[in-house]
């Protein structure tokens, strides 16, 4: 289903995947926002597609976008990295832009070993690139807590060794890792958590995190909402006027509303994580790492792994 988040929420941009999208849904995308572009990378790789970059370029060349994510192969795993991977997501991105030159394409960076991030950060920079993309974030691979650690202090040393860079992270799967990135200097990001919580009945609380508010005994282990969770929740779409605020009760009980609640959060309800959230702890500790010095970040960085 597609959920037209741009007519309830104003200047926001909109990621979609070149994989999936349609004529159809070109015409329905919105003309006075950004368009995003993914090349569809992650899902190759999981789902074992033969989609050839050539592909890619001729989807390119009919999507009227802002930006285009170059084709990238993830490093799904630090401990799996492997230079040949490196040296093919590097040469990927200088051929699309030879083959697009009028359109805005992104080079994307994973969790390469830190020699290796780097120096493709600096390989991209030094050819004129003005946003680089940070992939290898995405939720299968962040519920080991150790790379969910890993990957923050990876765009931690980005931001400190390339301060003049803009950087968009890709596919964040939490409300707490969307807060956790911004308050560390993200550009702009891409998360699809809004409506994949709202499909198994979450909705997001600010502040606190996710709340089961539906009615099927899966709920993965989220708790209950409260009743004074739902009013603080009802009370912050209310400040922030979120134009659907007289339909509150009514969204919570759809997919549809509780993912247009979901996206309102994200996008435009701010403030710190609060200490009743279970990722408190986590939000202070990462943010502790900003004024580390940047050797001891690297150090850091390379001794975190998946074990």
């Amino acid at each position: 289903m597609t959920i037209p988040v741009w007519e309830v929420i104003d200047n926001t941009d909109i990621m979609v995947n070149n994989l999936v999208l349609t004529r159809t849904m070109l015409k329905k995308l919105p003309s006075d926002t950004d368009i995003w572009v993914d090349s569809g990378g992650y899902q190759i790789l999981v789902k074992k597609l033969r989609i050839g970059i050539d592909e890619i370029i001729e989807r390119y060349k009919i999507i009227n976008a802002n930006y285009y994510m170059s084709l990238d192969i993830p490093c799904s795993d630090p401990l799996d990295f492997k230079e040949e991977v490196f040296k093919i997501n590097i040469s990927n991105y200088f051929y699309i832009r030879k083959k697009l030159p009028d359109k805005l394409i992104i080079p994307v960076v994973h969790l390469y070993p830190s020699k290796y991030l780097i120096k493709a950060v600096e390989t991209y920079v030094e050819n004129g690139a003005d946003i680089i993309a940070y992939g290898g974030i995405v939720p299968p691979m962040i519920r080991k807590t150790r790379l969910r650690i890993k990957s923050i202090i990876g765009f931690i040393i980005i931001r400190r060794l390339f301060p003049k860079i803009k950087i968009h992270v890709l596919g964040i799967g939490s409300y707490v890792m969307t807060r956790i990135f911004r308050d560390l200097g993200a550009d702009s990001l891409d998360t699809s958590t809004w409506r994949v919580k709202a499909a198994y009945g979450h909705v997001i609380i600010p502040r606190l995190g996710e709340r089961y508010v539906g009615n099927r005994k899966l709920k993965f282990g989220t708790p209950y909402a409260k009743k004074e969770e739902l009013i603080l929740l009802y009370k912050e779409l209310k400040r922030t006027n979120f134009p659907l605020i007289n339909e509150f009760w009514d969204l919570l009980k759809t997919f549809k509303g509780r993912a247009l609640i979901n996206a309102w959060v994200i996008t435009k309800v701010k403030g710190e994580i609060s200490r009743k959230s279970s990722f408190y702890q986590l939000y202070k500790r990462v943010l502790s790492y900003r004024s580390a010095p940047i050797d001891d970040l690297i150090r850091l960085y390379d001794e975190t792994n998946s074990k």
